[in-house]
């Protein structure tokens, strides 16, 4: 379920390599995924030891590698033997209903990855133009002419901090729309139109719950996981039995941050104060994205 409020979109342009100054004030781990490299190699290969059990559901059969951040965004970091495949199964579903949706255009175009190699696009796309009739006319543009638009949901501050702890779905309070690829200004003057509507899916719900997942990956790999007392808040909301991901993911108000030397930032954040662990995601973190907090836990006592 999700309940939106008004739409206010934003549209940023997606140019790596314009930003301003990266402020880790405060922030006490940093994991950064840079932008693909042919000479990397796989940092869960190198740095992480295999962990011998599944990090979602501590099942110790069937074990195979999870990507902190999805192989198809670019993500490098690896824990091994850290997933059974039914949490596999699950993580990967929400997961591809966010990179096959709009996001699978932008993966191409910046050449991240995909198992297929991007077989099955289409060729062309199909716009709605509005010119001097009165009826719309839908037109078909070939991909290389088409403006890449990537919707980020921005969502209401997590329902833990005014004690809503049983809604359910994620409160969606606007949108920002990251423009990768031709200008859409350019795509209207060469149809001779008006105007333009380029329609993109966005699934708010798995996307947070991708964000989630992120967070706790990177916690677990740190072994910041353990600081914490109990089960981690969002675990249910990841694995699906529990419908309440709003309640522990936001998008925090610091602004649109540009980090041209990173191609995604995931932090984590010790609140001695608050007595929590939070954890702090920027997809596409060189392009002036949004930055969304996941509540992950309470601190030991």
């Amino acid at each position: 379920m999700i309940r939106p409020k008004e739409m206010a979109d934003r549209m940023t342009e997606g140019s790596p390599g314009k930003g301003g100054e990266e402020d880790t004030s405060g922030w006490d781990f940093n994991v950064y995924v840079k932008p693909r490299d042919p000479t990397t190699t796989d940092l869960g290969k190198e740095n992480y030891q295999p962990v011998g059990r599944c990090i979602y559901c501590g099942n110790t059969d069937d074990l195979r590698r999870e990507h902190v951040i999805p192989y198809a965004l670019g993500g490098r970091m690896v824990l091994q033997k850290a997933t059974c495949k039914t949490c596999a199964d699950i993580t990967s579903e929400f997961e591809g209903d966010v990179l096959r949706g709009p996001f699978r255009a932008v993966r191409a175009f910046r050449g991240l990855g995909s198992r297929s190699g991007f077989s099955g696009m289409p060729e062309a796309e199909e716009v709605t133009v509005s010119g001097d009739s009165e009826q719309d006319s839908v037109v078909e543009v070939p991909r290389e002419d088409m403006p890449l638009l990537l919707p980020f949901p921005l969502f209401a501050p997590p329902g833990y901090f005014s004690q809503q702890t049983d809604m359910s779905g994620i409160t969606v309070s606007g949108m920002a729309t990251v423009r990768f690829g031709p200008d859409p200004g350019d795509l209207v003057k060469s149809l001779g139109a008006k105007s333009v509507n380029i329609t993109k899916d966005c699934k708010p719900v798995a996307f947070a719950r991708l964000l989630a997942k992120v967070a706790y990956g990177v916690a677990f790999a740190r072994g910041q996981i353990d600081k914490i007392e109990g089960e981690c808040f969002v675990l249910p909301a990841i694995l699906g039995t529990r419908d309440d991901i709003g309640c522990w993911v936001g998008t925090l108000t610091k602004g649109f941050e540009c980090h041209p030397e990173f191609l995604h930032r995931a932090d984590l954040h010790i609140d001695e104060s608050r007595g929590l662990l939070f954890g702090e995601v920027q997809i596409f973190a060189d392009s002036q994205t949004p930055t969304y907090g996941v509540v992950l836990g309470k601190l030991k006592t």
